[in-house]
């Protein structure tokens, strides 16, 4: 039944990809703001209509590199340094708990990789196919919360009724605010683009304030950080001063984590389990944080914990890609318990860079930290090389996007969504194809050398 469902999008996916391959992207860019989440059973869902437009990219990709394969190759570190992240998580699930969930996370994180991060590689290759992939973003980004804010406007924005209007488009106000507040950078680069033209400009900044408005209504406290985080990013940036962030934040994380260690002191932030609720005013929630006495601050540390235990007891593998939510709850320490704790959403660890060092070990986080670091230095870098002004705006658009989203992960486990993780990879091609562009052409030849695709799609 699952797959009758999708089979004609994907006969009229593969129909379409023989004309032109590139409009097949841009739909797929289209359809990300207004994804749909179906799940067919506890373990198998989709989300509709991009996956089985995910999945029908990687094979068209795959037939390229099958036509030409000197055409497509590894040609920038970005591009090894993914191929090593996926290559680790390949090991990884190979010595997963359970190997099935392992497997299925593997294959969706491959086709996110070849789709988001290769066709973004052939296609976003100058000024116009920029511009025409932020419109395809914008435009139903900027549908969806104005119906979102119609329908909210009814419950009075009352921050208990969030959940319950942001869908069917967004599972919840986290998902709903993560999308838009990683596309702002994007958006903004658009506005930008078409300061010469009085409509336009007011149109786009128009829609602009409608998704801000947004990201303010959903009450999503990382959604506010890591939108500060953006806009920081730009300053640091400019003034070369990524490194010394990035070592400054290491060495924070890794003393606070130290810290709490030692002599087992993280048992002293242990909930009062009567105390830690539900708040239903979005000032309550703000003093109950301070307080160590939100329900959803608090089961995050629950599980957390539960997540050191589980990577001291499988340093080098991990338990598996996907495998968290399975083998947790025997490792849990009770006096951190919460009221949600029996986790019947079942989410994550809500912490990215914990969950990968769960999921694939101590070597698959350091594999990960060693690809965004290097992405976010090696960004400034080109930065700072690019001369041609619409080329730097978008590195910077790019990387100030990234930030969000890392500074989204430290609370959140959404890079494996469409609506997140298509940003992560694309934000990715965009930096290594100017780097490219700086290399090997001047500001007046936006497009890359290489295979037409909507001619080998034909073909």
């Amino acid at each position: 039944v699952p797959f009758l469902m999708i089979l004609p999008g994907i006969v009229l996916g593969a129909a379409w990809m023989l004309v032109d391959l590139r409009q097949v992207y841009y739909l797929l860019l289209l359809c990300i703001p207004l994804s749909i989440e179906m799940n067919f059973s506890d373990s198998l869902g989709t989300d509709f209509p991009t996956e089985p437009l995910i999945i029908l990219l990687t094979g068209a990709l795959v037939l390229m590199a099958l036509h030409q394969p000197r055409r497509i190759g590894l040609t920038h570190l970005f591009d090894l340094l993914l191929v090593i992240h996926l290559a680790w998580i390949a090991c990884s699930a190979m010595f997963a708990e359970i190997p099935l969930v392992a497997v299925k996370f593997l294959l969706a994180k491959t086709w996110y990789m070849l789709t988001f991060y290769g066709m973004s590689r052939l296609f976003l290759t100058g000024p116009k196919a920029w511009r025409i992939a932020i419109w395809c973003l914008l435009i139903p980004l900027a549908i969806t919360h104005i119906i979102i804010l119609v329908r909210f406007s009814a419950y009075g924005f009352s921050f208990k009724d969030v959940n319950a209007v942001v869908g069917p488009f967004n599972r919840n106000h986290v998902t709903f605010a993560a999308l838009a507040v990683v596309f702002l950078p994007f958006g903004w680069h658009l506005f930008r683009s078409y300061r010469d033209n009085r409509f336009l400009s007011s149109l786009i900044l128009a829609l602009l304030a409608i998704i801000l408005v947004g990201v303010q209504v959903s009450y999503t406290r990382a959604a506010y950080i890591a939108l500060l985080g953006g806009i920081g990013a730009v300053f640091l940036i400019r003034r070369k001063w990524m490194v010394p962030t990035l070592v400054i934040a290491s060495v924070a994380v890794i003393a606070f984590a130290i810290s709490l260690v030692q002599n087992n002191r993280f048992l002293e932030f242990a909930p009062d389990y009567n105390k830690t609720i539900s708040h239903f005013e979005f000032e309550d929630l703000l003093t109950a944080t301070v307080k160590l006495q939100d329900i959803s601050t608090m089961e995050r540390v629950y599980r957390w914990v539960a997540g050191s235990y589980m990577i001291g007891e499988r340093p080098w593998t991990g338990f598996g890609p996907n495998n968290f939510y399975p083998n947790y709850q025997v490792r849990t320490v009770r006096s951190f318990r919460t009221y949600v704790s029996d986790n019947p959403e079942r989410s994550g660890i809500h912490n990215y860079y914990l969950m990968t060092a769960v999921e694939q070990g101590v070597p698959g986080l350091l594999i990960y930290l060693l690809l965004i670091f290097s992405v976010l230095i090696i960004g400034e870098r080109i930065y700072h090389q690019t001369t041609d002004d619409k080329r730097k705006r978008m590195v910077l658009t790019a990387l100030s996007s990234l930030v969000v989203i890392h500074v989204m992960q430290t609370m959140n486990d959404l890079l494996e969504t469409d609506k997140v993780g298509s940003f992560f990879f694309i934000s990715i091609a965009l930096l290594a194809n100017i780097d490219r562009l700086n290399r090997q052409s001047p500001p007046d030849e936006p497009s890359l050398p290489g295979p037409d695709p909507s001619r080998i799609a034909s073909s």
